[in-house]
């Protein structure tokens, strides 16, 4: 076998999990070499093991769109079980519970695809509270998660910090105009 392709092998099993040792074995290099190449390929080591994630995601049905359709599909049985369940023979809150599990698991899949609220043209203060004003009215209706409201509260936050150290600017300018005028 050539060193690339030695090497290239090398990518492949250390993305799989295997140990040095079985690496050295089948490829017929030393474990001091393993070490070497790890350091030295690692990039692409990380790069392959994602690949490798990123298939069994596809596999499995771990993609969003999947698990929703999954959730979706399973509550529907279980609805469709509930409506026609007779609650003499069968205990009722187990179907329950799992209506209430299942349907808590999707509301967690939502994404929020509605509107986001475009930056004004003119920024002030008052449109930054509009616009913090908009995000909580947003998050109180279920229109975004936390971590999207807390991505758009960061941003909000820089820009007014940015439109006061501006303003800030603006002033110390107009200071010193006032003060080199008079000298």
């Amino acid at each position: 076998m050539k060193p690339q392709e030695q090497k290239d092998r090398f990518i492949v099993m250390r993305a799989e999990g295997k140990s040095y040792s079985a690496i050295a074995k089948e490829l017929g290099i030393s474990k001091s070499t393993c070490t070497d190449w790890e350091k030295k390929l690692q990039g692409q080591i990380a790069e392959r093991k994602a690949e490798q994630l990123e298939q069994l995601y596809s596999s499995y049905f771990m993609t969003r769109e999947a698990r929703i359709k999954k959730l979706g599909d399973t509550l529907g049985t279980i609805d469709g079980a509930l409506a026609s369940a007779d609650f003499s023979q069968m205990p009722p809150d187990k179907l329950l519970d799992y209506k209430l599990k299942y349907t808590q698991a999707l509301k967690e899949e939502y994404i929020a695809t509605g509107r986001s609220k475009s930056l004004p043209e003119e920024i002030s203060p008052a449109a930054l509270m509009d616009m913090l004003k908009d995000l909580l009215e947003r998050v109180r209706a279920g229109e975004v998660d936390t971590v999207q409201a807390n991505r758009e509260s960061m941003i909000i936050s820089n820009l007014l910090k940015a439109y006061e150290q501006t303003e800030l600017q603006a002033k110390i300018d107009a200071l010193e105009a006032i003060v080199g005028g008079r000298a």
